[in-house]
């Protein structure tokens, strides 16, 4: 069987030879493409000598090295890839073929990453420093029921489509709510929900929280997330989103990263042990969240008078 690197060469050199005849005037391009919490080499398909930044459907080494050491058949692996490619590319909207950013910036949005695992994403593009995270910024493409579709936005595209940190940042701030509207509920809410897809019926589910109603406001639990449960945890950029999840509360909260995709707020008074939440955050993220979808191991503090938003520090980070 072939290395990684010798697989890489022959996919560089063979893959347009499993493509229709009409792709034989393209060529392949590797890319390196930021993944949270990791990156991968990215393989797209583009027109000879397009100098321009070219977005096209976008496949990974990594994981057709990972398929061929599976099948142990090159020849599979770069069929299966060319049949896939070809789909993708014919429901390609045209503006994203083009990427006439002049039609694309209000698709601009934020997403927020742990600064300490992301350094290699963060150096490729623009972006914005916020507590021990990083803001960076991506396009969507599409969203429905399948599924969101988008791209980073790298040095790389900025240049050429002069976008500023500045300008990215003021266009993210005012799409980002817009096009994934955020949505808060009770965390009992939040386990009904995954009963029921976990089969459970309804009165499994009523009787599992019969007293819910009955829990004192400052005791309560919230999830905010959004509408498509899709980098919920931007929340922690709005303000007025996490303030209307605290004012229910009534009283400082902490905020628990518990994916990229949603934040879990409970009140200060009523969990008083940060050190325990810290905990509590870490192992979920060992044991429970995939890499990919993993935030912080850090938990953060509302202040309900002033409406600040600081991280909270760890006795142990604190003594080393």
């Amino acid at each position: 069987m072939m290395d990684y690197e010798s697989f890489k060469k022959r996919v560089m050199r063979e893959f347009l030879d499993y493509m229709p005849e009409k792709y034989q005037d393209c060529e392949l391009e590797l890319r390196k493409v930021p993944k949270v919490n990791t990156c991968l080499t990215g393989v797209v398909i583009k027109p000879k000598g397009k100098k321009k930044s070219y977005c096209s459907p976008t496949f990974y080494m990594e994981r057709m090295y990972d398929q061929y050491l599976d099948c142990n058949s090159f020849e599979k692996v770069m069929a299966n890839q060319a049949i896939y490619l070809e789909e993708s590319l014919k429901y390609m909207p045209e503006d994203v073929m083009k990427l006439d950013f002049a039609a694309m910036k209000e698709k601009i949005v934020f997403q927020i990453v742990n600064t300490k695992e992301n350094q290699e994403m963060i150096s490729l593009c623009p972006h914005r420093d916020f507590m021990d995270l990083s803001i960076v910024y991506r396009v969507i493409v599409n969203v429905d029921e399948h599924g969101v579709s988008g791209f980073l936005i790298t040095h790389d595209i900025a240049n050429v489509e002069d976008l500023t940190e500045a300008l990215l940042y003021s266009l993210a701030k005012k799409n980002t709510k817009k096009i994934f509207p955020f949505k808060s509920e009770r965390i009992e809410e939040t386990m009904s929900r995954m009963m029921r897809r976990w089969g459970a019926t309804d009165k499994d589910v009523e009787n599992s929280f019969a007293g819910m109603d009955d829990v004192p406001q400052k005791e309560r639990v919230y999830v905010i997330s959004n509408e498509y449960e899709f980098f919920g945890a931007n929340a922690l950029l709005y303000k007025d989103v996490i303030k209307k999840v605290v004012k229910n509360i009534g009283t400082d909260c902490y905020i628990l990263p518990s994916s990229v995709h949603d934040l879990v707020v409970l009140s200060t008074e009523t969990f008083s042990e940060s050190s325990k939440l810290i905990s509590l955050v870490r192992e979920t993220n060992s044991e429970h969240v995939r890499t990919s979808d993993r935030l912080s191991d850090s938990i953060y503090k509302f202040n309900i008078e002033n409406g600040s938003i600081e991280r909270v520090e760890d006795q142990v980070e604190e003594a080393s």
